[in-house]
């Protein structure tokens, strides 16, 4: 069919026909094999995709597709020149096309016709794909789905960015890794410490407006839901553009080649140091605390750093600090406090009194339709209590796990 042929007219994603499968579902119908089928069982199964796969699987290249197109949208939120724009939609109208011959062999396939995976993920942004490429008697010039698409590039990315929230920095090869199974957290399943998690919101949302932002470090007792309301960050605010980024201790000296891989892209990033402590012989802080603030290289504009700890001020502290031992012992302190002085918000979590714990115990089990009754909640929530390390998010977490368990 003309369909096919039609392709080889593509220029912003001329990069799908060297993908196998799409070659070979320019193919007659007649030669399908066997191993084409395999092949896109295969893509189903590892990206989690289900319906008529040969359709999910083309969407889904063009979901990933990095051309400038893809490139300029995403960097400049969804803006993009006329001229590219035209060229889009020309490539969006052939590309219908041949979505609507491969819907129409394959809608009635025994297999690949309404395929469904081992484990279904999340395909970002499907709806907005469909509209465009796939309701065959919308927008017949291909304008109105370049308005869309533009608005995909600059809400959610492309390539690896449209498939995870948040990312580990891979040291060993100097890159981003998705992380797959990112936590589900969200602000609602952190029960208090509201003034804590409107000022996180507030600076956050102030940071995806463009508008001055501060570096933040939350500190606290151990338990009391920390790392949980930066999770719940990624998750609130990922529609908006934002992506985590967590890096552990051992690439803190490669910092500065992520903030340049991160300036590469415009979505905001914010960096994840989590559970940050040195001990007062370390010196790792040093390289840290140049990079957050007064090293020669600037922060780019789209990173902050989030960063938890159980000290409020970072490095340990000892009495030995305010002895006169030392000539300047002022000098000493200043040292140690100038850590956590990069950070311009300091959020306090302490530890919750028994009242709040009992609260926090059945606003969890009610909303997980745990069937219990109050003073028997109450009770082995006293004896957990005991047994355990005390009174926070973390204890009752495992304590409802022990009941739903039980």
């Amino acid at each position: 069919m003309n369909c096919y042929a039609n392709l080889n007219n593509l220029m912003i994603y001329r990069n799908l026909l060297e993908d196998p499968i799409i070659q070979d579902l320019r193919r007659p119908k007649e030669i399908f094999s066997a191993e084409l089928f395999g092949r896109l069982i295969d893509k189903a199964e590892d990206h989690g995709l289900m319906g008529i796969i040969p359709v999910e699987y083309v969407l889904h290249a063009i979901s990933h597709q990095e051309n400038v197109f893809s490139l300029v949208a995403e960097k400049n939120s969804g803006k993009v020149g006329e001229g590219l724009k035209k060229a889009a939609a020309k490539d969006i109208v052939l590309l219908r096309a041949f979505l609507e011959d491969v819907f129409n062999r394959f809608k009635n396939h025994n297999l690949l016709g309404n395929y469904k995976p081992t484990v279904i993920r999340m395909f970002t942004g499907r709806s907005i794909l469909e509209k465009c490429f796939m309701d065959f008697r919308y927008d017949p010039s291909g304008k109105e789905a370049v308005k869309l698409m533009c608005e995909y590039y600059g809400k959610y990315g492309y390539g690896i960015m449209a498939d995870h929230v948040a990312f580990n920095w891979d040291g060993e090869i100097q890159a981003l890794a998705g992380i797959r199974n990112y936590a589900t957290m969200t602000f609602e399943d952190i029960y208090g410490y509201d003034t804590q998690k409107e000022e996180l919101m507030r600076n956050t949302e102030a940071f995806l407006h463009d508008k001055p932002a501060n570096n933040v470090l939350l500190f606290g007792d151990r338990g009391t839901g920390k790392s949980s309301s930066i999770k719940a960050v990624g998750n609130e605010y990922y529609a908006d553009g934002l992506r985590m980024v967590q890096v552990s201790r051992e690439y803190f000296v490669q910092l500065p080649k992520l903030m340049q891989a991160l300036s590469k892209w415009g979505k905001k990033f914010i960096i994840v140091l989590d559970d940050l402590s040195f001990e007062e012989f370390e010196v790792e802080y040093k390289v840290l605390k140049s990079i957050l603030d007064g090293g020669l290289e600037v922060k780019p504009p789209n990173v902050l750093f989030y960063a938890t700890s159980n000290r409020r001020n970072i490095i340990k502290e000892v009495w030995q600090d305010q002895d006169q031992s030392e000539l300047h012992n002022v000098d000493s302190v200043n040292e140690k406090v100038s850590m956590a002085d990069r950070f311009g918000i300091k959020l306090y979590y302490d530890s919750i009194n028994q009242a709040e714990y009992f609260t926090m115990l059945k606003g969890i089990a009610r909303s997980e339709s745990l069937n219990i009754a109050q003073e028997d909640l109450e009770a082995e929530a006293i004896k957990w209590e005991m047994s355990h390390t005390g009174r926070n998010g973390r204890m009752a977490r495992q304590l409802i796990d022990y009941l739903h368990g039980k």
